[in-house]
C-alpha cells in the first residue's frame, strides 16, 4: 500500500512539473498595461505626445460669459454745411454737426459669451523648438457693443516659430503691452489681443535677456474683419491698396527686475482723393516710436508689477493707440463708408477723426501727429484677489489743414479704470470692470469763420462716459 501511494504521489508531482514547464513557454495572461498616452514637456509646455511622432501637443481654452453696460445718451452725425448727412459724393468742406442731426442711441446693456480653443504643437530640433500655435474664438452676443464679443468665428492667432522666426498671425512687435487689463482697450496700440497682423519676423537673442526683432506686418485686415492699420476716411479719400507692409523693429530686455522695450514702425499711406475735381494722390511714409518699461514688485506679492508705455506717431494713426481706445474702432469719420457717422468715444457726443491723412479738396493733404502715454498696475491682495488699475492720455494734432476742412485741428482724450479679479477656485475667475473716458475736440472753422452748422453753439466739443462689465471666465 505504501508502495502504491509512493507511485501515485510521484506521478502527480511529475504532472505538475510538466504542466509548470509548459506554462512557462506560454505568454502570461497578466501583462503590463499598454501605454496609450505619453506625457511630455517641450519648451516649458506640458502636453502629450502625438502617436507616431515626436511632437508634444496641448489643447487648452476658455469660456467667458459677460454682461456690460454704459451711460449712453446720444450721438451726433457728421453733416455738411447744408445739413445733409455726409456721403461719398458730399463736399469735404464745411463738415460738422447741427442740432438737427439725427440722435443715435444704443442699448444701455449687452450680454455675450466667447469660447476660445487653443492648439499648441512643439518639438525639439537641432535649431531650437519648432512650434505651431492656433487660437480660434467663437463669439455670440448682442446689445451694448454687441454684448462684448459680438458674433461670429475668427482665427485670433495662427503662427509658427522656429530658429528665431515668427510667421503667421501673431502679436505685433511694436506695442509693449497691448490694450491693457480691461475688455475695452486703453489708449494704446494693441495688436496683442485684438487686430493682430499677419507677419514675417525674425528675433535675435544675445544672452542676458537682450533681444532684437525685425518684422514685416500686413497693414490690411482680413476680408470682412474690422482692423488693420490703414486709416483714411472713405468720404474723403480712397485707399489705393497696400504698396508695402508695416516695417517694425524693436530692441528688448527681459530680466528678473522686469522688462523694457524700444520699437519703431514705418507705415506707408497711399491714397487718392474721393473727389474727382481736383483729383490728387498722396504716397507718403508715416512712422512711429514706442517705448515701454515694466517693474516687478515682489515686495507687494507674487505677480505684482507696474508698467508704462509712450507712443508718438506721424501719418500712422493706429499706432498712436487713439483709434483703438474704448471701442474706438468704429468711431467718427473712420467708422462707416456709408455715412461716416460715429457714436463718440463710448456712444456719447461726436465721433473723433483719427486718420492717417486728410484730403483738403484743393490738391493738398493735411498731416496728423498723435501721441499717447499710459500705465497699468497689478496688485495681489491675496492668492485669490487682485486689482488692475490703469490710465491713459492721448492727443492728435493736424498740420496743413485747409480752413475749409471743417474738422477739429486738435483732439485730446483720457481714460481711467480698474479691474477687480476674484479667483475662488483654480481655473475660475470673476472680474468686475469700470472704465471712464473723456474727449475734447476743438471747434472747426469754415473759411476762418465759425458758421452756423459748425458753430461753437452747435458743435459738441466735449463728451465723456462710463462703462462697466462683469465677466466670468473658466479656463482649461
Amino acid at each position: 500500500m505504501t508502495f502504491v501511494k509512493s507511485i501515485l504521489l510521484g506521478s502527480a508531482a511529475g504532472l505538475v512539473a510538466v504542466a509548470a514547464a509548459q506554462a512557462a513557454d506560454l505568454p502570461t495572461r497578466k501583462s503590463a498595461p499598454a501605454e496609450y498616452v505619453k506625457v511630455c514637456n517641450v519648451g516649458g509646455m506640458a502636453g502629450f505626445v502625438l502617436p507616431g511622432s515626436d511632437t508634444c501637443f496641448k489643447i487648452s481654452g476658455s469660456v467667458v460669459a459677460q454682461v456690460s453696460g454704459g451711460n449712453l445718451n446720444k450721438g451726433y452725425t457728421w453733416v455738411n454745411a447744408t445739413g445733409a448727412a455726409l456721403s461719398a459724393t458730399a463736399p469735404s468742406s464745411s463738415w460738422g454737426v447741427t442740432n438737427g442731426a439725427p440722435i443715435r442711441t444704443r442699448p444701455d446693456f449687452g450680454m455675450g459669451v466667447r469660447g476660445t480653443v487653443q492648439f499648441d504643437a512643439r518639438q525639439d530640433t537641432a535649431f531650437g523648438v519648432l512650434r505651431g500655435f492656433i487660437e480660434t474664438q467663437f463669439n455670440d452676443g448682442s446689445g451694448y457693443q454687441g454684448g462684448g464679443p459680438g458674433a461670429g468665428v475668427l482665427i485670433n492667432y495662427a503662427y509658427l516659430q522656429w530658429a528665431g522666426l515668427t510667421l503667421g498671425k501673431a502679436n505685433s512687435f511694436f506695442s509693449f503691452y497691448g490694450g491693457g487689463e480691461d475688455w475695452d482697450n486703453l489708449i494704446s496700440p494693441d495688436q496683442q489681443g485684438y487686430n493682430q497682423p499677419v507677419l514675417f519676423a525674425y528675433t535675435a537673442t544675445f544672452g542676458g535677456g537682450f533681444s532684437a526683432t525685425i518684422a514685416a506686418q500686413n497693414p490690411i485686415a482680413a476680408a470682412g474683419v474690422a482692423g488693420g492699420t490703414q486709416y483714411v476716411s472713405p468720404l474723403n479719400a480712397t485707399l489705393n491698396g497696400a504698396r508695402a507692409p508695416d516695417f517694425v523693429v524693436n530692441v528688448r530686455i527681459d530680466q528678473a527686475w522686469g522688462a523694457a522695450q524700444l520699437s519703431g514702425v514705418a507705415h506707408n499711406v497711399y491714397a487718392s482723393s474721393a473727389a474727382t475735381n481736383p483729383a490728387s494722390t498722396q504716397n507718403v511714409w508715416g512712422w512711429g516710436v514706442n517705448g515701454g518699461v515694466k517693474f516687478n514688485l515682489p515686495s507687494f506679492g507674487s505677480g505684482d508689477n507696474i508698467q508704462f508705455q509712450a507712443t508718438w506717431t506721424r501719418n500712422a494713426a493706429w499706432f498712436s493707440g487713439l483709434p483703438d481706445a474704448f471701442g474706438g474702432e468704429a468711431q467718427g469719420i473712420v467708422g462707416s463708408a456709408a455715412t461716416g457717422a460715429g457714436l463718440g468715444p463710448n456712444g456719447n457726443g461726436l465721433g473723433p477723426v483719427f486718420l492717417d491723412t486728410w484730403n483738403n479738396g484743393d490738391g493738398t493733404w493735411a498731416t496728423p501727429t498723435a501721441w499717447s502715454v499710459s500705465g497699468l498696475m497689478e496688485h495681489h491682495f491675496s492668492p485669490t484677489v487682485w486689482l488692475g488699475p490703469e490710465f491713459a492720455y492721448g492727443e492728435q494734432h493736424w498740420s496743413g489743414l485747409s480752413p475749409m476742412s471743417g474738422i477739429p485741428v486738435n483732439t485730446q482724450a483720457w481714460e481711467a479704470g480698474a479691474t477687480l479679479h476674484w479667483d475662488p477656485v483654480p481655473h475660475l475667475d470673476f472680474s468686475f470692470e469700470m472704465l471712464y473716458e473723456a474727449i475734447h475736440q476743438s471747434t472747426p472753422v469754415n473759411g476762418g469763420t465759425a458758421v452756423a452748422p459748425i458753430s461753437a453753439t452747435h458743435f459738441p466739443n466735449d463728451a465723456d462716459g462710463f462703462e462697466g462689465r462683469i465677466l466670468v471666465t473658466r479656463d482649461f
